[in-house]
Parts: C-alpha cells; sequence; structure tokens
C-alpha cells in the first residue's frame, strides 16, 4: 500500500511529538482518501496524546510495532482499543498488559522489563546477556528502554549488536536524530 505524503508527513510529526501538526496532516490525508482506517486511527491518538500522551505514543508505536512484525489484524485490534477506551472504563494499562502477553506470545519473547530482572538478578551482566540475548527475543515498547538496551549492549562489549540494533531502528524511524546519535557515539567507541 502506497502511503500519502500527509500519512507520512504525520507519522514524522507524531513521532516528534509534534500532535498538532500531525493531527492536521492525518485530517489531510482522511481528506484525500476518507476510507483510510490508518490515518483515521492516527488522527484519533493525534487527538488523545493532547490530554493522555503516555497512552497515544504507547498506541502509536504498539501499532508501527505490529506492523512491522507482520502482526495479523493489528490496525482492527487498534481500532477496538480506541473504542474500548472511548465508550469503557477498563484502564489503559489493563488494555496495554494484554496486548504486552499477545505480542510475547505470538513471538516467543521476553518483555524489556523481564529482560532487566534477569540482569539484574545475575551477578555477571555479560552471562545474563548472553542467557537471553541469543534465546529469546527482547520485545521493547518505549524508545527510553531501546536506548537503556544500547548502552548495556556497549558496556559490556556487544558493540556490533547494538549497532544492529541501531541500524534497524533506524529503518522504523528514518527521522529519529536520536539514533543517528547514538549510531555515530558508537562508532567512535
Amino acid at each position: 500500500m502506497i502511503m500519502s505524503k500527509f500519512k507520512d508527513l504525520a507519522n514524522i510529526s507524531f513521532f516528534k511529538r509534534e500532535y498538532k501538526e500531525a493531527l492536521l496532516n492525518f485530517s489531510l490525508a482522511l481528506k484525500e482518501k476518507p476510507e483510510d482506517k490508518e490515518a483515521k486511527i492516527g488522527a484519533l491518538l493525534a487527538d488523545m496524546a493532547f490530554e493522555k500522551e503516555e497512552e497515544a505514543v504507547a498506541l502509536f508505536e504498539y501499532y508501527e510495532v505490529s506492523k512491522s512484525m507482520k502482526i495479523e489484524n493489528a490496525l482492527e485490534t487498534l481500532e477496538q482499543i480506541i473504542d474500548s477506551i472511548e465508550y469503557e472504563s477498563d484502564p489503559l494499562s489493563d488494555i496495554l498488559s494484554t496486548i504486552e502477553e499477545r505480542i510475547v506470545a505470538i513471538e516467543d519473547g521476553i518483555l524489556y522489563s523481564d529482560f532487566i530482572a534477569h540482569v539484574n538478578s545475575r551477578e555477571d551482566v555479560k552471562r545474563a546477556l548472553e542467557d537471553l540475548m541469543f534465546s529469546s527475543k527482547i520485545i521493547i515498547y518505549k524508545k527510553e528502554d531501546f536506548i537503556e538496551l544500547i548502552g548495556i549492549l556497549v558496556d559490556n562489549g556487544y558493540r556490533d549488536l547494538a549497532f544492529n540494533y541501531l541500524e534497524s531502528a533506524l529503518l522504523l524511524y528514518p527521522e529519529d536524530n536520536v539514533f543517528y546519535d547514538l549510531m555515530k557515539k558508537i562508532e567512535t567507541l
């Protein structure tokens, strides 16, 4: 599916946390193609971000990760979540927790928080990394957690692995200067 220039701009704005600009561009994408579900959801999330930024960002990142992992029905699942937020009183954290559990089961991986708990429980960080890094997928939802993981990898001698993760992140988020800056920093080590 070819993405409209407005959706491209909207996604970039959303990742920069420029929600007014994202909302405008998602709206323009909808004007161009009113049946575009991605643009509709993007507009809803951009609007939600004005009042519930953390939740909106988490849902937006969930959708982007789901899309990149080619998880079936990701768009429909996100629509259901947004509907339940609007019409039910279930706390968003419960909904996000359920989503995380589904992705962990599908991907046969562990959440980043569980990975960190394992690393912290071992006396040897390098050994803890080896226990999990090469046998499990680590599922990360927050950019801050990803950046922390890069730091852990570099600090423990896994510079090449950290570099590979950053290259993958740049494919998903080509406009994110933080990842470019990290890559430059790693290159100079």
